[in-house]
């Protein structure tokens, strides 16, 4: 395939263990490529490949949807505006029923292994990337709890995260991740990012965003009717990566270095589980 001139760009969507040998191989043949998140399970992978790819001459984009997703992308241009003054704090939720996993990940698959930190790097990054792309700001600590789950009945590991982040604007950021749920609370998202001007910004599920005004019951709503692929950015994404990366000749808008900014804050949810500790990014 790689050898056909026929094709102008790859999509790799594979896991993240297995990505830098075929990286390697689609940037030698000199194909332009979407690669999914994360584009490796190391900062260091991300490194070699983005090495080689500079190399070479070839562009890689990693697949950071959330940036694309239209409710995450609506809330970036209101806090761009300056409607709720500056953030001051963020609360986003996103429980994923276990039966969905199972459904996605087969029992015995690479995404179970709990040494390697299990699903929590690969359901984490989007929402990692997504916060530092929404304040336009670095972080500076990560502290988080893990809570570990054996459902034999479904042959699958159950998680359920917190986790709390500084950023250097001083907005703290709070996530709240779960495999764990019945499916009866269905996929669950909700954003709420609370600004100095008492507005708030509140995305209930991503179809819907509602900007809070400091008038008594004054409240603007958006909402947009989407297909599936459409819902997480997946579908704007992919539609970006042909129409201006591959034949407007843009440079990506999401790079290697975001990706590897993601992992190293989902790493470190891992890492501070483990210890009980905070970790602090000036010292990774």
């Amino acid at each position: 395939m790689l050898e056909d001139p026929n094709v102008d760009a790859v999509i790799c969507a594979i896991p993240p263990r297995f990505i830098e040998p075929i990286a390697n191989e689609i940037i030698q043949a000199g194909k332009p490529a979407l690669i999914e998140c994360p584009p490796c399970d190391t900062p260091e992978g991300i490194d070699r490949i983005e090495k080689l790819a500079k190399e070479r001459g070839v562009i890689l984009m990693p697949g950071h949807c959330y940036r694309f997703a239209p409710c995450f992308k609506k809330s970036k241009e209101l806090v761009d505006e300056g409607e709720i003054g500056g953030p001051i704090f963020v609360h986003f939720r996103e429980f994923v029923p276990a039966e969905s996993l199972a459904r996605q990940w087969a029992p015995g698959s690479w995404i179970w292994d709990k040494d390697r930190g299990g699903p929590i790097p690969t359901m984490t990054v989007f929402c990692m990337d997504m916060a530092r792309w929404l304040l336009n700001s670095e972080p500076v600590s990560l502290y988080a709890t893990i809570k570990w789950q054996d459902l034999p009945q479904l042959g699958i590991l159950g998680y359920t995260v917190v986790n709390v982040i500084k950023f250097e604007n001083e907005v703290t950021w709070v996530n709240e991740f779960s495999g764990s749920v019945a499916p009866s609370m269905g996929p669950s998202m909700r954003m709420e990012i609370v600004g100095e001007k008492g507005n708030a910004i509140v995305v209930d599920d991503p179809e819907k965003v509602i900007l809070h005004t400091e008038k008594k019951g004054d409240r603007r709503e958006w909402s947009f009717n989407l297909t599936r692929p459409e819902r997480w950015g997946h579908k704007p994404q992919d539609e970006y990566f042909v129409k201006s990366v591959i034949l407007g000749h843009e440079e990506p808008i999401v790079k290697l270095q975001d990706a590897k900014k993601a992992l190293k804050m989902s790493l470190a949810i891992l890492e501070s589980s483990k210890t009980g500790k905070a970790v602090y990014f000036d010292q990774v």
